[in-house]
Order: C-alpha cells, then sequence, then structure tokens
C-alpha cells in the first residue's frame, strides 16, 4: 500500500484561491457581490458551492481562501466510491446537496468534509490537524481527513468490509465507541467507514487500545460546523 499524501495538490489549491481571491479584490470597479460568485463559479461541485453560500453569508462577505479550498473537495456522504477510484464513476451526494457527483467533475479532488454542514471556522479543524500529527509514522493514516486521497479511502472501506472482529476484540472497539465524541464519524459516510476500518486495523495489530482509538476518531472529525 502506498503512503500517500495531499499537501502539495491542496497547498497548490489553497495558494491558487488565495491569489484568485486577491485579484478579484484588487479589480477596479468589481463589486464583492460578483467577486464572490466568480469564486463560487469556479467550486466544482453543488454541495461546495452550497457551503460557500453560507459561509459568505450568501455573497456578502469574504471567504477565507483555506475553506474555498475546502469546499472544492469531493463532499458527499456515499461510501461506494469504487467509481471514484477508478475515474470512471459517481457517488451520491450529502445533506448540503443530494445531487450525484461524477469523477469527470472532482478530477484532482480528495474527499473532504462538511457534509453535514458548512465550516465556518477553522480553528477547530488546525488544532485536530496538529493532534492527527501523533499518527505520523503509521502506515496509510489520514492526516487531514478533509483531504483524503480516494485511493486511501478505499483501502480502509475494502479492509472494513472483509474484516469481522473476534468478541473480545469486539468489546475493545465498543469501549472505544462509547469513549469517543464523534465515533468513526457523525453519520454513516464514507468517512464513517474508513475510521471504523482503521480501528478494526490497529485492534486486530494491537496498536491501539479503546481510548487511543476514541482519540483519533475525535480528531478526525469532517463534520462542519
Amino acid at each position: 500500500m502506498l503512503k500517500l499524501t495531499h499537501f502539495g495538490v491542496a497547498g497548490a489549491v489553497i495558494l491558487g484561491a488565495f491569489f484568485l481571491f486577491h485579484n478579484y479584490q484588487q479589480a477596479p470597479g468589481s463589486s464583492l457581490r460578483s467577486q464572490l460568485l466568480a469564486i463560487e463559479n469556479g467550486i466544482p461541485t453543488q454541495a461546495g458551492k452550497n457551503d460557500f453560500l453560507k459561509q459568505s453569508n450568501n455573497l456578502t462577505k469574504q471567504v477565507d481562501p483555506e475553506l474555498v479550498d475546502l469546499d472544492s473537495q469531493i463532499i458527499t456522504c456515499d461510501p461506494n466510491i469504487n467509481g471514484l477510484a477508478s475515474g470512471v464513476g459517481s457517488t451520491g451526494g450529502s445533506c448540503v446537496a443530494p445531487e450525484t457527483i461524477t469523477a469527470e467533475a472532482t478530477a484532482g479532488a480528495y474527499l473532504g468534509g462538511q457534509c453535514c454542514s458548512a465550516l465556518m471556522d477553522t480553528t477547530i479543524y488546525h488544532a485536530n490537524l496538529q493532534k492527527l500529527q501523533a499518527y505520523a509514522s503509521m502506515k496509510d493514516i489520514p492526516l487531514d481527513p478533509m483531504h483524503t486521497p480516494v485511493a486511501m479511502a478505499k483501502i480502509w472501506i475494502d479492509y472494513d468490509n472483509t474484516t469481522t472482529l473476534t468478541p473480545a476484540e469486539r468489546q475493545i472497539y465498543d469501549q472505544a465507541y462509547a469513549i469517543s465524541t464523534e465515533k468513526p464519524c457523525c453519520c454513516k459516510c464514507w468517512h464513517y467507514y474508513v475510521n471504523e476500518g482503521i480501528a478494526k486495523k490497529m485492534i486486530k495489530d494491537q496498536i491501539f487500545d479503546a481510548q487511543k482509538i476514541a482519540a483519533y476518531w475525535d480528531a478526525s472529525d469532517i463534520c462542519g460546523a
């Protein structure tokens, strides 16, 4: 299995969003609404557009370029990502937009968060990114779950689907579930089954106890506000 990272592409997207937004700010005679509308039009999915509309208070205030980058990822609750992984299929929408998402419309994007609601403030998100660095030495662990490579997500969803815990192992899982505030995720979406697969693997390999599983789940929150 490959060690996948998002920093190169995501960083470029964030930087591009910053310069795009900066240029719109500098355009003579350009209204704030037209600037924001241009940014909205560049977001590839309706779910992302809907989140941006909320963040911008219906195109009346500026939005952090980092939030624009998050809006530009694949926002879906659907755990069936086989089509996205192969590059020829599609996946369902989310709470914020039920439309079908096609691979063509999201080429180069990551599986992101905000499938339940728009993220309005990145403070907790950044704090969680710091916590997740504790797992940096572990193979194929998403260190930024709001930028999860599709191939990485598929590894864990497939593992979850094919792995059954023993009664003793299930007891550890159930303890983690009881302790965790976030659980594997706030709804049974792709991220839920990724985190369930990670928990099963770490229990099988005797790497994580219930407390550590719960801590990882809580730091990997992607639900939004």
